[in-house]
């Protein structure tokens, strides 16, 4: 048998024989494993147990077919909390806790607030653990997703009510208004496909990346749908493409023309965040 240490190196030369950044080995057996880097350093020389050699093989196999290591490992990180996640949600990205924390930053004590397109849940169960007073829903389309953020709920012990249905019509159908809502939708053309990472486009689900009509529909869809559930002054916050800003605050605008809609820049300086108040 080898030690921990070979195992990691014979790894590496598998990533760099790929064209895959060798860190992402390490950062698979630390995690695989529940290790910090000092655990590492304490067992490198150990012989590596069989179970433990199964394991790593396997998931070493997993990440050079492109598979993300947050599917391989079963979970994420948003916000300093860790979230379930499988094929069947989007994984959460850091962009995304801007976004969140924007929105969050505008609420009151009570709010009640939704989350459109909730995927794994990170962004209702991250609000309702920064505020507990706030009243949060959440809906996706698919059930399966909706299993995944129940699961995640559950783990962080929080309440959100979660809702099965297409954009806004689940709030419509049960007659809630909401003092704020938030959405990360499907943005992403499909023309742009082509310059997209073969682990996004080969292991994420499609129909949490894609959207018709430019990457537009679901924007259109919720945009239209906004009198039906918003109070006044709701507050709301979508998550946007780098280079959508000026187009969806057009089509917001000449829908409500009355509308003083804000594009905000992320850490990058990207455009990545439509807000205004209703």
């Amino acid at each position: 048998m080898v030690n921990y240490k070979t195992l990691l190196n014979q790894a590496k030369v598998k990533c760099n024989e790929q064209g895959i950044e060798s860190t992402r080995a390490e950062w698979l057996m630390l995690d695989l494993f529940n290790w910090s880097k000092a655990n590492y350093l304490m067992h490198m020389d150990d012989e590596v147990t069989l179970q433990h050699k199964n394991l790593f093989d396997d998931a070493t196999q997993r990440m050079l077919n492109d598979e993300p290591i947050q599917y391989i490992l079963g979970k994420q990180t948003f916000y300093g909390e860790v979230f379930k996640v499988n094929k069947h949600c989007l994984i959460p990205r850091p962009e995304t806790e801007e976004v969140m924390l924007h929105f969050y930053n505008q609420l009151h004590s009570g709010d009640c607030v939704v989350d459109i397109g909730t995927g794994s849940g990170n962004i209702p169960i991250s609000l309702k653990k920064l505020d507990p007073s706030l009243e949060v829903y959440a809906t996706d389309l698919y059930t399966s997703a909706l299993s995944v953020a129940k699961a995640n709920a559950k783990m962080h012990q929080v309440e959100i009510r979660f809702l099965q249905g297409d954009t806004l019509m689940p709030l419509i159908e049960h007659g809630i208004k909401v003092n704020g809502l938030i959405s990360n939708p499907p943005y992403i053309d499909d023309n742009d496909a082509f310059i997209m990472d073969n682990t996004v486009l080969n292991y994420e689900p499609h129909t949490a990346l894609f959207a018709k009509n430019n990457g537009y529909d679901i924007y259109d869809k919720i945009i239209d749908q906004l009198p039906e559930v918003l109070l006044p002054n709701a507050k709301v916050v979508f998550e946007i493409g780098f280079n959508q800003g000026q187009t969806l605050k057009q089509r917001i605008i000449e829908k409500y023309p009355s509308l003083d809609v804000q594009i905000i820049k992320d850490i990058n300086n990207n455009d990545r965040i439509i807000s205004f108040v209703w």
